[in-house]
């Protein structure tokens, strides 16, 4: 039996009229490194462990500056463990006071017995992505799967955003890397993003409340460098 009392009726927000209240999406602000030889002569160095071109170390100051001016809300610094990346992230560490993060998930794609091939050679030789196309699983010898790079890039992408719910961080890159990881993310298959990204550019995504990519390969910071 009741009380004989009125209930009181719960009135929540969306029986006032009003939307609930939503958690402010982590911003990611991807950053490809700085220029290396290979980007010159068209080698694929994927874990091959390259350093910077005296060019790549002025991308990095500029896009570095660049940060520092436009994301004074940058809360975390991540990178890449591979050089060209990491002295990336110390650039960027100097303009912004973040600490550096190494984050292995986001390395390159290592391409195994093919890394230092020609992109000549994968295409034309090895049908590199004619084989990536075709099969998401396969891999040269030694080598990881365009499947073994998204598994392992997304699920870093995740863990950072997790940890720092409705923040912006920034994470140091690879062109390859982040192309099969937007490609599975955003068109559903790994070798459908198409568009390069440049040395130093910068690019913005949210996984939440759904995939978005807000900004793609702004380099206009880098003038005369890009």
């Amino acid at each position: 039996m009741g009380s004989g009392r009125p209930t009181a009726a719960i009135v929540g927000e969306a029986d006032l009229g009003y939307a609930p209240a939503m958690a402010a999406a982590t911003i990611l602000t991807l950053v490809r490194h700085g220029e290396t030889s290979a980007n010159l002569t068209g080698v694929w160095h994927g874990s091959t462990d390259t350093p910077l071109t005296d060019r790549g170390h002025q991308q990095a100051a500029c896009v570095a500056q660049h940060l520092a001016d436009r994301y004074e809300d940058a809360r975390a610094l991540y990178a890449s463990p591979l050089q060209r990346a990491r002295h990336t992230a110390e650039a960027i560490a100097k303009t912004t006071g973040l600490a550096p993060r190494a984050e292995p998930g986001v390395a390159e794609f290592d391409l195994g017995s093919w890394e230092e091939k020609t992109y000549g050679e994968l295409l034309q030789e090895h049908k590199l992505w004619q084989h990536l196309a075709a099969d998401p699983d396969f891999k040269p010898h030694g080598g990881e799967s365009p499947r073994d790079v998204i598994d392992r890039f997304l699920g870093a992408l995740q863990r950072i955003d997790q940890l720092h719910v409705g923040e912006r961080v920034i994470i140091v890159t690879h062109g390859g890397a982040l192309a099969l990881a937007l490609g599975a993310l955003l068109r559903g298959r790994p070798g459908e993003w198409y568009d390069p990204m440049h040395n130093c550019a910068v690019s913005e995504l949210v996984l939440s409340p759904e995939p978005e990519l807000l900004v793609f390969n702004d380099s206009a910071h880098l003038g005369e460098l890009a």
